[in-house]
């Protein structure tokens, strides 16, 4: 029997690496992208060795228009797909003004044009395997992100667009989920420059929890059929809020925030 295969992207470390761990012990073989090569390898090489499974790497930046293509090339082509998680995404944050059209364009491509792209791609194959898709918003989505001008935006599109595909092609059997987590435990933040050691609380309404914890929510999610994700009492609880209460009241609790996310 051959084994099933995942494709995920922004492998390398956090949530996508923590996917690729959970697909690999289910007996999934793997392709795994990502832009820094050395440290992609040694997890491929890690999950080789620790599950007897085939891990296929394609180096790239999805913000790169050729990368793209030659990943949406990769899997247009594959025989056969079970799994698409797309996983890559970061931060710039900043109001609109502050921030050169550039790097706004970058954000764009790889938060919502590659979801889109490798999304379309993949499915016929995802479709035919009664597969899984799962795309990594957050519970920013929900939220208005006035210091990370498109963060929250772009967030919102990738929730609002795995519901509409999930919904679909249910009929199809495919199982779809937009991953909306909190604060959690990855190098997301670090490499904006923020202290790991402050920034992240143990306990409390903005409580992180591990990307391990994330993705074992998303998996008995799915199972339940539903088509979104939150780990997390306390970010549960955050996102009845902001969906329920006045507007009003969610701009003087944003004032109070000190995410960068969302204030100064």
């Amino acid at each position: 029997m051959s084994h099933r295969l995942a494709a995920i992207t922004g492998a390398t470390s956090g949530i996508g690496a923590a996917y690729a761990e959970a697909f690999a012990q289910q007996g999934y073989n793997l392709l795994l992208t990502g832009r820094r090569e050395q440290e992609l390898n040694r997890l491929a090489e890690r999950l080789r060795q620790q599950f007897t499974i085939d891990v296929t790497l394609q180096i790239g930046d999805l913000s790169d228009q050729h990368d793209l293509q030659t990943l949406v090339d990769t899997v247009t082509q594959l025989p056969a797909l079970d799994a698409l998680v797309n996983n890559a995404g970061y931060a710039v944050d900043g109001r609109l003004g502050d921030i050169d059209w550039p790097q706004h364009r970058a954000l764009l491509d790889v938060h919502v044009t590659a979801t889109t792209q490798l999304t379309h791609a993949a499915l016929p194959n995802l479709i035919k395997a009664k597969g899984i898709l799962i795309n990594v918003a957050s519970v920013a989505s929900w939220i208005p992100t006035t210091q990370s001008a498109l963060y929250g935006p772009t967030k919102a599109y990738v929730r609002s667009f795995t519901e509409g595909v999930g919904l679909a092609y249910r009929k199809d059997g495919l199982k779809a989920l937009a991953l909306c987590p909190g604060f959690t435990v990855t190098d997301f933040h670090s490499r904006m420059g923020i202290d790991p050691d402050t920034f992240y609380k143990q306990k409390g309404f903005t409580r992180a929890w591990t990307a391990a914890q994330v993705v074992a929510q998303s998996f008995k999610d799915l199972e339940n059929g539903r088509l979104i994700s939150v780990q997390g009492w306390n970010y549960k609880l955050m996102v009845f809020f902001v969906r329920h209460l006045p507007l009003s009241w969610l701009s003087a609790a944003l004032g109070r925030s000190k995410s960068a996310r969302f204030t100064k």
